[in-house]
């Protein structure tokens, strides 16, 4: 068995680790202090995309934001890049919400890893001052990919007061304090520490900036497909009756009719499809992927040029889930469908399969008109880019 699959079936949502020396680069290909001061200093970053976190507590936006007019119209949520340095040098952690929205190398990546996991992937990065702190102790409730790309900082990790907490749990100090750390660890650049949702952490800078990203993994849970199990419920006339008028006032009169209530539901759930219920559940997830367009610009200039010997492929991190319902093709592409005759699929499975090929490749399933319309027609969606044109 090898290491990723160990990781995922000893170590995925039960216990935390340390990975020292993962990257000898230090993750630089996907974020650097360069590339955070870029953002910061010069990409006009406007709320929530930054905020200050110090001693434990956010920063109030005020106090490092100004009005700024853009095309004509006055915004007051812009990030004032002098103000966020003056604050960063008394103490204050720079944190860059959202980065798999925005910076291209984090998108990329962060769609790679949640094709693997099926699960949704975001990323934060939180820079921080010498010796300083930024949030105090408190669990995610989602899991957590530590990765150091600057300076050194030093964690502290607790068990969880609550274990696995959903969103609808978020931490809070009433929950219970944190015994003592069962893991210290200073993290150097190239490090990864795993925390799975509801383990305590809290991080302090040593010498130096530190700066590391936050890869967080937002599970979905067998509450969800029991939630998707019962979105039919509302098809049954008799759920959809009222309660009694006064209902509120004798909660123990009520009682019978609640359990008369979750009887029948429990008859009515031994009929669910669980076929179907699966189908929604994945639905959900390849639903929710937006589509990657860096370079979209260039692909649409060439498209008018493609020919037979023009060489093609699959958009790295691109979703293109094909499904034939009678005679007709559906595609699902992230957060939109595209709908086609049903005797395209071979040519479309051909062209999304293949890690490279040239159109005329596609000669077997189409004429030259039609797989060139076909190609277009994908590069034009972001499924498919041009290589080269030949």
């Amino acid at each position: 068995m090898g290491d990723v699959d160990r990781f995922l079936a000893d170590v995925w949502g039960c216990t935390p680790l340390h990975l020292a020396g993962i990257d000898d680069a230090g993750f630089g290909d996907l974020l650097s202090l360069d590339d955070v001061d870029h953002l910061v200093s010069s990409t006009f970053l406007r709320l929530p995309a930054l905020r200050l976190v110090q001693d434990g507590a956010p920063l109030e936006p005020g106090s490092y934001t100004k009005s700024a007019r853009i095309g004509g119209r006055q915004v007051s949520d812009v990030v004032d890049p002098g103000r966020v340095y003056e604050r960063f040098r008394t103490g204050a952690t720079i944190v860059l919400q959202g980065l798999h929205r925005f910076w291209v190398p984090l998108a990329r990546f962060s769609r790679q890893l949640e094709l693997e996991l099926t699960h949704p992937v975001q990323v934060n990065a939180y820079v921080t001052p010498p010796s300083a702190r930024g949030l105090a102790v408190h669990y995610d409730t989602h899991d957590v990919f530590v990765l150091q790309i600057g300076g050194s900082k030093a964690w502290s990790v607790y068990d969880p007061v609550l274990e696995d907490p959903l969103p609808s749990q978020p931490w809070s100090a009433a929950r219970g304090q944190p015994g003592e750390p069962g893991m210290t660890v200073s993290l150097a650049p190239g490090d990864v520490l795993y925390m799975p949702r509801g383990f305590l952490h809290s991080a302090q800078a040593q010498q130096g900036v530190s700066a590391h990203l936050t890869i967080g993994v937002v599970t979905s849970t067998w509450a969800d497909v029991a939630r998707a199990a019962i979105a039919g419920i509302d098809d049954e006339l008799d759920f959809r009756r009222a309660l009694p008028p006064g209902y509120a006032h004798d909660p123990d009169a009520l009682a019978p009719a609640v359990a008369s209530y979750l009887e029948a539901l429990r008859h009515w759930l031994e009929k669910v499809d669980v076929g179907a219920v699966a189908e929604r559940t994945a639905r959900r997830f390849w639903a929710g992927r937006s589509p990657n367009l860096a370079g979209q610009l260039r692909q649409l200039s060439l498209v008018e040029h493609l020919g037979d010997g023009s060489r093609v492929r699959r958009r790295p991190g691109a979703i293109c889930r094909p499904e034939v319902v009678g005679e007709r093709l559906h595609l699902l592409l992230g957060d939109r469908e595209l709908h086609m005759p049903a005797d395209l699929e071979p040519a479309v499975l051909h062209l999304v399969e293949a890690d490279e090929l040239l159109v005329g490749d596609l000669a077997e399933h189409l004429d030259a008109p039609s797989r060139l319309v076909l190609v277009r027609r994908l590069v034009r969606e972001g499924v498919v880019e041009v290589v080269d044109l030949g």
